[in-house]
């Protein structure tokens, strides 16, 4: 294998260092150290069987048949499973294309494993050109942990306005509360998040747009990564992109490792990466 991804491993070994690499991602999931990641991400082809595009970036997104494109993902599937920790886990991001193939893959991959979630992303923009069907609203993030010891931290939505007349009252901290019968009673946020969200796609126009077809907004990515992951952890995105889930990671103070075959999408991560604050890690 290449003299690279060697060096590359035993650099990873010692430093756990942030890494960007330009590569199909199987020979870069080969060549890492095995139980690296404690958080996988992966935003892959949607077989589409389109070449997608925004601006001068592009990429193919056609493998033709389900089988092609199950015998692409599997084996990079399985390493990734593979270079997660043992209280690691895996999101898989699809849509209604491959979303049943892929899950089908998944259980057999992670079969002595935890099926935690099937998420809902529901983005709301996009184009209305369904005329005799509903219209496709929403992606699927496939939520697989390698044990049952997978990290979990309890997020909740933002208050809703019943509940901040609720807890109308503020203390000298800024914290909301409630009396009742003469006990305070303080404002924890919303309520637990559940699996779907509503979270809006990046318009055409909008200030985070990089660039990069089917980039995923910043909220996404960083609910994920706190939802599944402490400061100081490792963050692994095999099909990196924009670098969303590196900016979202470098942004939460986790350490991070993005791999994607396009010169265009490292190109743009690196631009986004240099632009981003590194926050303080709490190792």
């Amino acid at each position: 294998m290449d003299d690279f991804y060697r060096l590359w491993s035993i650099v990873h070994r010692l430093q756990s260092q942030p890494m960007l690499i330009c590569s199909d991602c199987l020979p870069a999931l080969q060549n890492l150290p095995e139980a690296c990641a404690d958080l996988i991400y992966l935003d892959p082809p949607f077989n589409t069987n389109t070449r997608r595009r925004a601006g001068e970036a592009s990429y193919d997104d056609a493998f033709g048949s389900a089988q092609n494109y199950i015998a692409f993902m599997r084996p990079r599937a399985e390493q990734m499973r593979c270079a997660l920790k043992p209280n690691g886990a895996l999101f898989f991001h699809c849509d209604w294309r491959m979303g049943h193939h892929a899950r089908l893959m998944l259980d057999e991959i992670f079969a002595d494993g935890v099926f935690v979630n099937e998420i809902i992303w529901h983005y709301g923009l996009g184009a209305a050109r369904a005329k005799r069907q509903l219209m496709s609203k929403h992606d699927v993030i496939f939520w697989y942990a390698r044990s049952p010891e997978y990290t979990f931290n309890l997020q909740r939505t933002d208050p809703s306005p019943a509940m901040l007349s609720k807890y109308r009252h503020t203390d000298e901290d800024g914290r909301r509360y409630m009396n009742s019968y003469g006990k305070k009673y303080y404002l924890q946020g919303g309520k637990p998040l559940d699996d779907v969200w509503n979270i809006p796609a990046i318009s055409p126009t909008g200030k985070e747009r990089a660039g990069y077809p089917t980039q995923k907004p910043l909220a996404l990515l960083e609910r994920i990564i706190l939802l599944a992951s402490n400061k100081g952890d490792t963050v692994l995105d095999p099909f990196c992109g924009s670098g969303t889930t590196l900016v979202a990671a470098q942004k939460l103070g986790r350490q991070w490792i993005g791999v994607d075959a396009s010169p265009d999408a490292i190109r743009v991560a690196q631009q986004r990466l240099a632009q981003t604050p590194i926050a303080q890690q709490q190792l």
